[in-house]
């Protein structure tokens, strides 16, 4: 195996682990806001694990992007990372994945500051996270060869129709009020 093999096989196995944990971060942030777990657990109990998810996928983001810039084959610059469409080689798929990157950084920064923050502003920054997650599912399937295999496709498949439906299901009927426990 080449140190190029095995970059972009770190690559996918860190793309995928984050899609997937940002993926739980983003329904139990839904989950904060709804009743969807009411019984299962208490919302201090929920809050921690959205807090916790939000910052498990910093490694392997940033597994994902250290290991793309030192593949030689993938010719990927620090430049690219954040500036989108600048990549010759699957210009629209590797830029959905930077406009990603750039909400993604946004909405974790602005977490963080959010004491600091109008909570009016901070609650629609925040709510970049649905078209963050949006732009990953569609970099996600665009750029790689992983969503070609069912085994990949259907969890991932199905966590994308979860969200889809219960953020569709919050836009219809509005925020449902939560019992604190």
């Amino acid at each position: 195996m080449t140190l190029d093999q095995l970059l972009w096989l770190t690559s996918r196995a860190a793309a995928l682990t984050a899609f997937f944990v940002l993926a739980a971060a983003l329904v139990t942030g839904q989950a904060l806001r709804s009743a969807m777990f009411e019984g299962a657990m208490r919302n201090r109990d929920l809050s921690n694990l959205h807090r916790f998810l939000t910052v498990c996928w910093v490694p392997f983001v940033g597994l994902h992007v250290l290991a793309l810039t030192l593949d030689a084959v993938a010719r990927i610059s620090p430049f690219d990372l954040v500036i989108p469409f600048r990549v010759a080689y699957a210009s629209l798929a590797i830029g959905l994945g930077t406009i990603g990157f750039d909400l993604l950084l946004i909405v974790t920064v602005t977490s963080y500051l959010r004491r600091r923050i109008d909570p009016l502003a901070w609650r629609w920054l925040h709510r970049l996270s649905y078209p963050m997650f949006g732009a990953f599912a569609l970099h996600a399937l665009l750029s790689g060869t992983d969503f070609a295999r069912p085994l990949v496709l259907a969890p991932a498949a199905g966590v994308v129709a979860f969200i889809v439906i219960v953020t569709l299901a919050r836009l219809a009927f509005g925020r449902m009020e939560t019992t604190q426990r």
